[in-house]
Formats: C-alpha cells, sequence, structure tokens
C-alpha cells in the first residue's frame, strides 16, 4: 500500500500545472494591487471578488481538491449502498455547479456594467475560467475526450485554462503597465 501525498502537493504534477498555480496568484495578487487604487466602489468590489476567486482557483489547482471530493463521493456511495445510483447525484452536482458559475458570472457581469475596459477584460478571463470550471465539472467522457484534443500541443482544456489566466493578468496588468512605461518614456 503506497502512503498518499501531502495535501499540499497536486496531483497533477508537472510544469504547466504549477504554471497555472503561480498565474492565478499573480492574477490574485493583481486584482488586489488594482484594488488599493482610487477606484469607484463597485469597481474596487470587483476587484476583490476577482482576486478571492483566482486565490480559491490557484489553491483548488494546487490542493486537488475536486478530486478528494470525488474520492469521499464515491467512498460514500459504495459504503451507503446507492453507488449504482450515483449518477443522479453527479448530475444534480454538474446542474448545481453551473448554476453557481452562471450566477457569479451574471452578478460580476452586472457589476461591471459601465467600468473601464480593464475591468471588462478581466470579466472575460473570469468567464473563460468559469468555462474551464464548468467542463471539468461536468468531464462527461465525450466532453473529457473531446478535452483532452490537443491544441498547440497542449490539452483543450490546459489551453481554456492558462488562456483565462493570462486575458485576467492581461488586464489588470496592462494599464498599470502602460501608464508606467509612458512615464518613463518607452512606447
Amino acid at each position: 500500500m503506497t502512503a498518499s501525498p501531502p495535501i499540499w502537493a497536486s496531483q497533477d504534477a508537472g510544469t504547466l500545472p504549477w504554471l497555472a498555480v503561480a498565474g492565478y496568484l499573480v492574477g490574485a495578487a493583481l486584482c488586489l494591487w488594482r484594488r488599493g487604487g482610487a477606484d469607484a466602489g463597485r469597481e474596487r468590489l470587483f476587484w476583490l471578488v476577482a482576486a478571492l476567486l483566482l486565490l480559491g482557483l490557484g489553491l483548488n489547482k494546487q490542493l486537488d481538491l475536486q478530486t478528494m471530493l470525488t474520492d469521499w463521493g464515491r467512498r460514500a456511495a459504495r459504503e451507503g449502498g446507492w453507488y449504482a445510483q450515483r449518477r443522479a447525484l453527479q448530475l444534480a452536482f454538474v446542474a448545481a455547479a453551473a448554476v453557481a458559475v452562471l450566477l457569479v458570472g451574471a452578478g460580476l457581469a452586472g457589476l461591471v456594467r459601465g467600468l473601464r475596459l480593464r475591468v471588462r477584460v478581466v470579466l472575460a478571463g473570469l468567464a473563460l475560467l468559469g468555462a474551464f470550471v464548468l467542463v471539468r465539472v461536468a468531464s462527461f467522457h465525450h466532453i473529457d475526450v473531446a478535452m483532452r484534443t490537443p491544441v498547440l500541443g497542449l490539452k483543450l482544456y490546459t489551453v481554456l485554462e492558462l488562456a483565462g489566466i493570462a486575458i485576467v493578468i492581461a488586464g489588470a496588468a496592462w494599464p498599470r503597465a502602460a501608464r508606467a512605461a509612458q512615464r518613463h518614456g518607452v512606447r
């Protein structure tokens, strides 16, 4: 019997998962940094929520919480004698996750209405990450097979996740980087 890895060690080993975790943390830090400015109340709230979402996704990526939840559910289904009926619970979980992602997305979309372009760019990145989360949660066989299709040498779901992170970082960092470059005479 092999020992389980420590809780802080991701089941998803390799460079790309670490890059994603680092990206989530950089994105969260940039959103908090952005929040520290003199932005309006709604925008400050958006940056805080975005930072918390990114921090949560980064922690989940590293701790592999979805695998622990899946293992727990599988064990509970077997011990409870309802393993054969688990599909209904899985479908309910996917539906609840979809509703949660859509509600958060709709709430954020309403919050950013009329705000600056950089906020809407970050929202677009978060929407892409929401799609990534839903695809990973659903991971029905046909979806899972399609999401493993190579794109630029990476699995499609990896491209989706890294693109979402990159868009968030670009939206949160670009305006400040552009202002800093202008101050230093760089175009």
